[in-house]
Order: C-alpha cells, then sequence, then structure tokens
C-alpha cells in the first residue's frame, strides 16, 4: 500500500512540475499588454502570428492540464475509496481488539480465583497433617503408658478404678474407649486428608489449564493489536496521500482557470490587430481602387470552371466535410469548445489550394495544427479575410504571394489529428467563422 501510495504522489508532482512553470511563463506573458513602445515598433502582422501561434500554444497547454487534472480526480476518487474500506477495516480490527481484552480480563479473573481456591486447600491441607501429627502423638503416649502399667495406663487411673464402685472391667474399658476415639478421630483425618489431596490436584489442574488459557488470550491480544496498528497505519497513509491528491487538483484546477484566462486575452488581443490589419487593408483596397481608376485594367486570366458559388473556391466538394463548424464536446478537455472550421476527410498527400489570392503570412508548424499555412486574401466585403489550412504533411510556399488555385500543401495528419484529413478555417478580421459562408 505504502509503495503504491508513494508511486502514485511521485507521478502527479512529476506531472505537475512543467505544469507550474509554464504557470509562471503564462503571469510573465500576460503582463506583456499592447501599447508599450515594443508593441509599437512591431507590425500588427508579426504581433498577430505571434499571438496566434501563442493561442495555440496555450490551447495546447490547456489540453495537457486538463488531462492532468481528470487523472489527478481519477486517483482522488480511487484514494477515497481505498480510504472508506481501511476505516472500515480499522473499526473492524479496534472491536476484535476489544473483544480479545476482555476475554483476557475473563481468564485473568478466572486464573485468581482457582489460585486462590488452590492456597486455601492447601492450608487446610497443612491444618489436617498437623491434627493428624498432634492426634497420632496423643493415641502413642496413651498406649505407651497403658503397656508400661500393664494396661491400667497411670497409678492415678489404677486408684480411680480401684476405689470405683463399678466393675474394674467397665472402667479399664475406658482406656480402651479412648483408644477407640482417638483413633477413629485419625481415621477421619486421613480421609479428610485424601480428599483435601485430591481438591488440590483438582484445583492445579485447573489453575494450570487456566495459566494455559491465558497465554492464548495474550497472544490473541497481541495479534489483534498488531492488526489495529496496522490497519491504523494503512488509514493514515492514505489519508496523507489524499491531502496530497487534493493539493494537486486544486493547483491543477487553477492552473487550468488561468489557462482559460489568458487563452481568453490572447483571442482578444488577435482581435484587436485583426481590427487594424482590416483597417490597413481597407487603406490598401482604396489605394487599389484609386490606382485602378487612373491605370485600365489588365485583361483577366481564363479561371477553371469553379466549384463554389461563393468568393473562395473550397479544397474539394462540401459534399466531402465530415466535421463541421460550430460547438462540440471536446474529447480531450471534457468540455464545449468551438471546433472553429470544417474538416475535409482526404487521403494524405491530397494536393491543397489556395482558395483564393493573396499572401502568405505564415507557414509554420505547432502541436496542434501540426504544419499549417495562412493566406491573407486582404479585405473583402467589408473584412479583411484569411483562410488557414492545418495538418499539412508538406508545404509548397513559405511566404510570398499566391494565386486563386496555387498549390500550397499536401494533406497529412500532423499536430493533434487522428487521421487524415484537411482541417480548414476561413478568419474575418482575425475571428473564425464558418466557412460555408464564403465558398457557397
Amino acid at each position: 500500500m505504502t509503495q503504491k501510495g508513494t508511486s502514485d504522489v511521485e507521478r502527479t508532482e512529476r506531472g505537475l512540475r512543467p505544469t507550474l512553470r509554464r504557470g509562471a511563463a503564462i503571469a510573465a506573458l500576460m503582463m506583456l499588454v499592447p501599447g508599450g513602445a515594443n508593441a509599437a515598433a512591431e507590425d500588427p502582422g508579426d504581433q498577430k502570428a505571434k499571438i496566434d501561434r501563442q493561442i495555440i500554444a496555450t490551447a495546447g497547454g490547456l489540453d495537457a492540464v486538463s488531462r492532468q487534472l481528470i487523472a489527478a480526480s481519477d486517483a482522488l476518487r480511487r484514494t477515497d475509496g481505498l480510504l472508506a474500506k481501511a476505516r472500515t477495516d480499522l473499526g473492524t480490527k479496534q472491536k476484535a481488539l476489544t473483544g480479545a481484552e476482555n476475554h483476557l480480563k475473563g481468564v485473568n479473573s478466572q486464573l485468581k480465583i482457582a489460585q486462590s481456591e488452590e492456597r486455601r486447600a492447601r492450608g487446610d491441607l497443612t491444618t489436617i497433617n498437623t491434627n493428624q501429627v498432634r492426634t497420632k502423638r496423643l493415641v502413642g503416649g496413651v498406649a505407651r503408658q497403658s503397656y508400661m502399667t500393664g494396661g491400667l495406663g497411670s497409678f492415678d487411673l489404677t486408684l480411680q478404678i480401684l476405689m470405683s464402685r463399678k466393675n474394674p472391667s467397665e472402667t479399664m474399658s475406658l482406656a480402651d474407649i479412648v483408644m477407640r476415639q482417638q483413633n477413629g478421630v485419625l481415621t477421619s483425618l486421613a480421609g479428610e486428608k485424601a480428599s483435601k489431596t485430591a481438591a488440590i490436584n483438582r484445583l492445579g489442574a485447573a489453575s494450570r489449564r487456566v495459566a494455559r488459557l491465558k497465554v492464548q488470550a495474550g497472544t490473541a491480544v497481541t495479534a489483534a493489536t498488531t492488526a489495529r496498528n496496522n490497519a491504523r497505519s494503512a488509514k493514515t497513509r492514505l489519508e496523507s496521500l489524499r491531502r496530497t491528491q487534493i493539493t494537486q487538483r486544486d493547483s491543477l484546477e487553477r492552473q487550468r482557470k488561468a489557462d482559460l484566462k489568458l487563452l481568453a486575452w490572447q483571442k482578444g488581443e488577435s482581435s484587436r490587430l485583426g481590427r487594424v490589419l482590416a483597417s490597413r487593408a481597407a487603406a490598401r483596397a482604396k489605394a487599389a481602387r484609386q490606382a485602378r481608376m487612373a491605370v485600365p485594367p489588365p485583361a483577366a486570366a481564363p479561371r477553371a470552371p469553379s466549384r463554389s458559388s461563393g468568393f473562395l473556391e473550397p479544397p474539394a466538394s462540401p459534399s466531402s466535410i465530415v466535421s463541421e463548424f460550430g460547438m462540440r464536446r471536446n474529447p480531450v478537455l471534457k468540455i464545449w469548445m468551438l471546433h472553429a472550421g470544417v474538416d475535409w476527410a482526404l487521403a494524405c498527400g491530397t494536393p491543397v489550394y489556395a482558395s483564393a489570392a493573396g499572401e502568405v503570412v505564415t507557414a509554420t508548424y505547432n502541436s496542434v495544427a501540426g504544419n499549417y499555412v495562412v493566406v491573407d486574401h486582404g479585405f473583402v466585403r467589408g473584412v479583411n479575410l484569411a483562410t488557414m489550412y492545418e495538418h499539412l504533411s508538406a508545404f509548397a510556399v513559405r511566404g510570398g504571394t499566391v494565386k486563386k488555385g496555387q498549390l500550397v500543401g499536401y494533406v497529412g495528419t500532423t499536430g493533434r489529428s487522428t487521421g487524415c484529413h484537411l482541417h480548414y478555417t476561413t478568419l474575418n478580421d482575425g475571428q473564425a467563422v464558418d466557412p460555408r459562408s464564403w465558398i457557397g
């Protein structure tokens, strides 16, 4: 029990240390609010790309913290179950110990009574032996005196017999009567001695039997005490483990809340930078309109037949979409979250083309999106429009401008992915919207 409990604590602490260190980094990041000298010097597009990368990193960290929180909660529930059993076991062992102690007290009382009765019987036997010795001496004296005086015992006794009016033969029988009475006393004492001796033997055997029972009862008390102490130690260890696990769970819950707070801040900052980019795109669009008014428009290039009635050309037929944009239960976090795009079920290696002309603002990798490309399409229908292509197996572009239908990469399953597919996102002023609103 101790080794398992200790290993559970060590595993949880090892998982908690990087989370706590990351928490310190998050706190520092929260202090880097926009508006300072560095923020003013950095291009808004670069700032937004950096924030977007931070959003993905924070989301990945939130995933890890949530998994650790689930594991910590499960471990705590298991410990609570074990602790309930340990408390029940301790109560059972304590009752057994109390019963053994009470039994030992009863046996001790029986032993004291048996030993007392044995001592009393031995005292009675000593008295009987003393009386027997005294009686034997008296009878022996009478017999000697009778023998030495010819059977009359003594001169005084002879004189009493001669002066008596009774028949001398009757008087002489008095001595015989005394002898017979003394011999009767001896016989009675001998019988009483035999009875007391038998009683002593019986009481001695009883005392020895009770003494053996006392040893057995004492052994039972020792075993019950050991079992009770082991149960108490097990309960104490589980209570200590439970306190540790509660502390770890609470720390993870605080970290999860901090991650959610940071994620909200980062998304807000991304939105702000998106508005800045939208303003710049609007300015570029205005300048482009003014330039078109001054220069005749070039001849339009021929276009391939479109699969969409919208502004954006979809990566594949919309019938291939297997997961729509919207809220769904995150399989890792166990909470409802926005699925900020649509998933196309395409084989790994399938070419991925730009949905519209634009500028490649990033082509990089992170642990959630894997290899991904973001293309800024400029100011369209009053918003700054961008598209994002995730989980690519390889890049076809790394920067610069692309034309509509130009190859940007290949379908893969990099990042947090369960299989080959393309996650496709559309951004209005930096905010994810349903791609169907653009692809028709």
